[in-house]
This record gives structure tokens, C-alpha cells and sequence, in this order.
């Protein structure tokens, strides 16, 4: 029934369940503030996930590609982030947040 090779995933759902970390990190941009930056440090700290992991797997950087986060800084300088609220990717996370959260309130 399902196929156990290691190709990339064919949606959206797939790509992020192939990132361990992604929905913990994606329920955290969710709740942060969009007018901060964060560096990695702060976002690994957010979220709960181990600094070592989000660069190993190179987490942020595909969060980034993804369309939740906007790098910032020039070259030279520690990287921050910003939480990407505009884009329909973070749009579309957020109102599925809230729809799950008002289906379990019911």
C-alpha cells in the first residue's frame, strides 16, 4: 500500500512531514510575532527544538523556501529571521490552525 522508498514527498502535506521538526516549528511562527526578528538561537528556543537539529536538517532554511520565514541581515551578520505572514503558504497554516482549533472547541 505504501511505497517505502525515499523519493521526494508529491505534496505539500508530505514535504513538511518529511521535515521532523517543520510542524513544531510552523505552530510556533504561527504564534510569534511577525514584526520581530528572531535569530536561531530564538527560534530554536521557541519552538522547543534543538538548535543542532533545525541546522542538521536544515529546517529553517526549507521554512525559508517554504514561504513562513523571511531571512534578514546582511552578510557578515548574525542571520535573524522573520515570521513570513503575508505569504499564502503562512496564510493558509494559520487558517487551518484556527479551523481545527474551532472544530475541537465544538
Amino acid at each position: 500500500m505504501f511505497d517505502d522508498t525515499e523519493d521526494e514527498p508529491e505534496t505539500g502535506w508530505g514535504y513538511i512531514a518529511s521535515h521532523d521538526d517543520a510542524p513544531t516549528v510552523i505552530d510556533t511562527l504561527i504564534r510569534l510575532d511577525p514584526e520581530q526578528t528572531y535569530t536561531k538561537t530564538e527560534l530554536s528556543d521557541e519552538a522547543g527544538v534543538a538548535l543542532k537539529s533545525l541546522y542538521l536538517e536544515g529546517t529553517l532554511d526549507d521554512l525559508v523556501e517554504m514561504g513562513f520565514l523571511e531571512k534578514r541581515g546582511d552578510e557578515g551578520e548574525e542571520v535573524l529571521f522573520s515570521v513570513a505572514n503575508n505569504t499564502a503558504v503562512f496564510e493558509a497554516a494559520a487558517a487551518f490552525d484556527d479551523a481545527i482549533v474551532t472544530r475541537l472547541d465544538e
